[in-house]
């Protein structure tokens, strides 16, 4: 960066200083272009202007890898004056005895080890001494202490834009431009000195920024240059398994692999991040670029992202069999690697010979749609591959069957019964037989045909029976149930089914279905009168569905608190919920509600209409649509309404 334009990194600044008081070696880490020497200029700048003469700056950006010319260097930099006979270190050494203060090296890239041979013998020699040092990696010294410098957060790199070139930036969104250039200082400069209108003209890789990495790449050795290469399919982060199955091949082993991770994260090329026990790796944007360029020049891509998609497709193989017996468990390991699983389907919908393996992909992560919060995203790979893979087979059959479940979710009734349609008639080695009685028998709910409903509902039940399928075949069915039921106004009898389900859930793991039990016990005991058993239930199926980030039972949870919240008296706490879920439905996924609970809150509403201060109301219902759906969540399960949640993340 320039030295006339510095913005942020004033928390950078103060832990530097901070660790400079504790540690004798501080090393500034981090990618190309983060902006480690214009931080570490910017603090001997401040240092030396409190106290003249303390700091003292090398740039060892082009030296040679030689001891000797390092410590010439230094001994120009702070006038130690050589005598005939007494060795150069002597002199630097007699120089600095005298005066201790701060020494900086800037861009040890090329010389780390021998610039930490210097930084070594310097600190056994003189005591007081300090030394700051610049580079994409530690030197690797005793004594030494990191401090990894980052891209800039988005306010910072905004401002920076901005402050470079706010006047041609015209109607273009900063953030996003500064997104595109990983927020990185040198980055935002360098398209920001770019000839022309800068929101025009912005290049996620200036021509700069690019000869940074490719002294990056150059510092790699033969191994670590072919991982960083093919690691660039990924997308998002990954973890070791993936990279070693997608970037070992002949001339790479598993072991080979895991060393240049470890390197390329020394190098600064490559981010650690920890993964409850594990670590994932991730790559910024502009490196990912660098280093798919590279892959290109060795025409590997094809082959590269082919292995990449093996990987995911074995993966999703595997979560669709352990989500059986361990929900939670691959919940967790999928969330992470769900821009790589969309980018596999990508890959394999853009060859006509890998179409079923897309939809083979997505019809194996079944859950991640239906059950953890993903329905935008898998609704629009299942409509893209069924649109482009038309031919019958076991793969459209099963994405069929799925595309039909979030139909129903959906509330399209309609596309739902043409989708059951054409199950019956596609081929197969899967019995969808008890499924059309399933799904049809949630539609007769939804249309209120309770007859009909438990009738094909029964159907379901026996052949989910027959074939051993618990779930996603029979535990579900204990929603249809209930909710039939209810219907019927057997609540005592709903009740005792859903406790009869939970109990089953808890012995089968399937903490998911247990939820949504639990938001319909809630409403049973609601229809009761129980209201604090209502209460705990729903608070139940609350935290259950957080778990997997369920943003249907999420939603219909609120929305059910609320009701039982009127009926208790809570006025306040019922309105915001019923707003905070009328948001998220504006705002998200619509999901047809079952009659019982559209009945409910349509009550509920109108009693708070007709009881509620008309400005009150408008103000609770305004501070309802400022609350996000995590935010509501926790208001329901303390109780209490204490102002607008925190704003979603992105998925």
């Amino acid at each position: 960066m320039g030295a006339e334009v510095f913005v942020g990194r004033q928390t950078e600044l103060a832990d530097i200083c901070s660790l400079l008081g504790r540690a004798r070696h501080v090393t500034l880490t981090g990618p190309a272009g983060a902006g480690k020497s214009r931080l570490a200029l910017r603090l001997a700048e401040t240092l030396e202007r409190d106290s003249p003469g303390y700091v003292h700056v090398l740039d060892l950006s082009e030296a040679p890898d030689d001891l000797r010319v390092l410590t010439r260097m230094l001994a120009d930099a702070i006038g130690a004056r050589g005598r005939p006979g007494v060795p150069v270190m002597a002199s630097v050494v007699n120089e600095l005895m005298s005066s201790p203060g701060l020494v900086v090296l800037d861009g040890c890239d090329r010389v780390a080890g021998t610039a930490g041979t210097l930084v070594d013998r310097l600190l056994w020699s003189v005591g007081g001494l300090r030394v700051l040092a610049t580079g994409r990696q530690r030197l690797g010294f005793p004594r030494e202490q990191v401090y990894p410098v980052g891209a800039l957060p988005v306010a910072d790199a905004v401002d920076l834009l901005l402050a470079l070139a706010g006047d041609r930036l015209g109607a273009a969104d900063p953030a996003e431009l500064c997104r595109r250039l990983d927020n990185l200082p040198l980055a935002i400069e360098l398209a920001a000195a770019g000839s022309g209108p800068a929101a025009a003209g912005l290049s996620a890789d200036p021509v700069g920024l690019h000869d940074a990495f490719a002294l990056s790449h150059e510092l790699c050795d033969a191994a670590e240059r072919l991982v960083w290469a093919r690691m660039s399919v990924f997308s998002g982060s990954f973890d070791a398994e993936a990279a070693q199955y997608v970037c070992a091949a002949d001339d790479l082993t598993d072991g080979q692999v895991l060393d240049a991770l470890l390197a390329l994260t020394d190098r600064s090329v490559l981010f650690q991040e920890k993964d409850g026990p594990g670590i994932r790796y991730r790559l910024l944007g502009a490196v990912r670029r660098f280093g798919a360029a590279r892959l290109e020049e060795l025409g590997e891509g094809r082959a590269t992202r082919d292995r990449h998609r093996d990987f995911f497709l074995g993966l999703s193989v595997r979560s669709a069999e352990g989500w059986r017996n361990e929900p939670l468990v691959w919940y967790r390991r999928l969330v992470p690697d769900l821009d790589n699983l969309c980018q596999a389907v990508d890959h394999c919908y853009a060859a006509p010979a890998d179409r079923r393996k897309g939809l083979e992909i997505v019809a194996h992560l079944w859950f991640l749609w239906v059950c953890c919060g993903r329905y935008t995203v898998g609704d629009d790979l299942l409509r893209r591959g069924l649109e482009a893979e038309t031919e019958l087979g076991p793969e459209r059959l099963k994405a069929l069957w799925l595309h039909a479940w979030m139909s129903i979710q959906r509330g399209d009734l309609d596309h739902a019964e043409r989708t059951l349609a054409e199950c019956e008639i596609s081929t197969g080695d899967w019995d969808l037989t008890a499924y059309l009685s399933h799904f049809r028998a949630h539609m007769a709910v939804a249309r209120g045909d309770v007859g009909e409903a438990m009738r094909l509902i029964k159907e379901a039940r026996t052949r989910h029976r027959s074939t051993g399928d618990v779930f996603p075949g029979f535990l579900p069915t204990y929603i249809v149930v209930a909710t039939v039921l209810m219907l019927a106004e057997r609540h005592e009898e709903a009740v005792s089914v859903l406790h009869e389900g939970r109990e089953l859930c808890g012995s089968c793991g399937d903490y998911w279905t247990r939820a949504r039990l639990d938001l319909l016990l809630a409403q049973a005991e609601h229809l009761l009168g129980n209201v604090a058993a209502a209460a705990a239930s729903a608070r139940e199926a609350l935290r259950g569905a957080r778990l997997f980030d369920d943003g249907i039972s999420l939603t219909e949870g609120i929305e059910t608190f609320a009701v039982i919240a009127e009926n208790d008296g809570d006025d306040a706490l019922a309105t915001v919920l019923l707003a905070a879920a009328a948001a998220g439905r504006r705002a998200g996924t619509l999901v047809s509600r079952s009659p019982l609970l559209a009945d409910m809150l349509e009550r509920s509403e109108a009693r708070l209409r007709g009881r509620t201060d008309e400005k009150e109301y408008e103000r609770l219902i305004e501070l309802g649509h400022a609350t996000c759906l995590r935010g509501a969540v926790e208001y329901a399960l303390q109780g209490v309404v204490e102002g607008p949640g925190e704003p979603e993340p992105e998925d």
